[in-house]
């Protein structure tokens, strides 16, 4: 899966992901929201910027994860800020802000399933976050080829509340 997502032509990328991006920024979810979550993305991921751009235009607070030992904390990103690499060549915001309470979280991942499950690369990172209940919903954002009819569910692994594709979106 990782492969045909890097195999995407960037003007086809940039075409679906904007798609997706369109579908996720029209849910409830987001239009109650108050601060979004969002991840910066690595490689072919798909791209967040147009949903930080309507998040700011709408008053929102837009954060972006900092990994800090084994977990993930979201800290406030205006857009200007400058990012610094982590540890697994994710751009990341300085700890300078906490975001507080996130309302709505996008997460990114190599594959999702039919039942709000994903695969992501392999570190844990949001499941535990996801474990916590710092966010009240989830939101998957892909290509509408990452989804396969069903992936196995370890037990720390947590199902997303909604994913948002090229396609629309999916409750479960």
């Amino acid at each position: 899966m990782l492969e045909k997502r890097n195999s995407l032509a960037g003007t086809e990328a940039e075409r679906l992901g904007r798609l997706a991006q369109k579908h996720l920024i029209e849910i409830p979810e987001f239009q109650s929201a108050r601060t979004v979550g969002l991840y910066y993305p690595l490689g072919s991921e798909v791209r967040t910027d147009s949903i930080a751009q309507v998040a700011r235009e709408q008053g929102k607070k837009v954060s972006l994860p900092r990994t800090e030992g084994s977990m993930i904390r979201f800290y406030e990103y205006s857009g200007g800020d400058e990012l610094v690499q982590g540890r697994f060549g994710v751009m990341e915001p300085a700890p300078a802000s906490p975001a507080g309470p996130v309302d709505l979280i996008v997460i990114p991942g190599v594959v999702f399933d039919a039942e709000g499950c994903r695969i992501g690369y392999g570190k844990g990172f949001y499941d535990r976050f996801l474990a916590g209940r710092q966010a009240p919903f989830s939101v998957g954002l892909a290509y509408s080829f990452q989804i396969v009819e069903r992936l196995p569910m370890g037990r720390f692994d947590r199902k997303l509340g909604a994913l948002a594709t090229d396609e629309g979106i999916t409750y479960f």
